[in-house]
C-alpha cells in the first residue's frame, strides 16, 4: 500500500466515522441507562438498554462501512485501500474501547 494523499484521506474519513459512531452510541446508552458513564447496563431493567446498544453498534458499523464505500467513489481510486485500513483499524480500536480497554 502506497501512502499518498487519497489513502491518507481515506484513513482519516474512516476513523472520524468511527469516532462519531462511538460517541453516538455512548450518548444513547447513557441516556437509556439512566445514569452517567458508569451506569450498570447489565442489571435489572437496564438489560434492554444493553441489548439496544449492541444492535445499535452493529447498525452504526454498517452505516460507517456504507459511508466508506460512498467516500471511495468520491475520493478517487487510491482512497479505497485507506478507507479499508481505516475502517478495520477503527473497528478494532472501538471494540477494544467499548470492551473496557484504555481504562486505568
Amino acid at each position: 500500500m502506497i501512502l499518498n494523499r487519497s489513502t491518507f484521506a481515506g484513513v482519516v474519513v474512516a476513523l472520524v466515522g468511527h469516532g462519531f459512531a462511538v460517541a453516538l452510541l455512548l450518548g444513547m446508552l447513557i441516556f437509556l441507562g439512566g445514569g452517567g458513564p458508569d451506569a450498570d447496563l447489565d442489571a435489572g431493567e437496564r438489560s434492554a438498554a444493553f441489548f439496544f446498544g449492541l444492535v445499535a453498534y452493529g447498525v452504526l458499523q454498517l452505516v460507517v462501512l456504507g459511508g466508506c464505500v460512498v467516500a471511495s467513489r468520491r475520493l478517487g481510486p487510491g482512497s479505497t485501500a485507506g478507507l479499508t485500513v481505516g475502517w478495520m483499524l477503527g473497528l478494532a480500536v472501538s471494540l477494544y474501547y467499548l470492551g473496557g480497554g484504555f481504562s486505568a
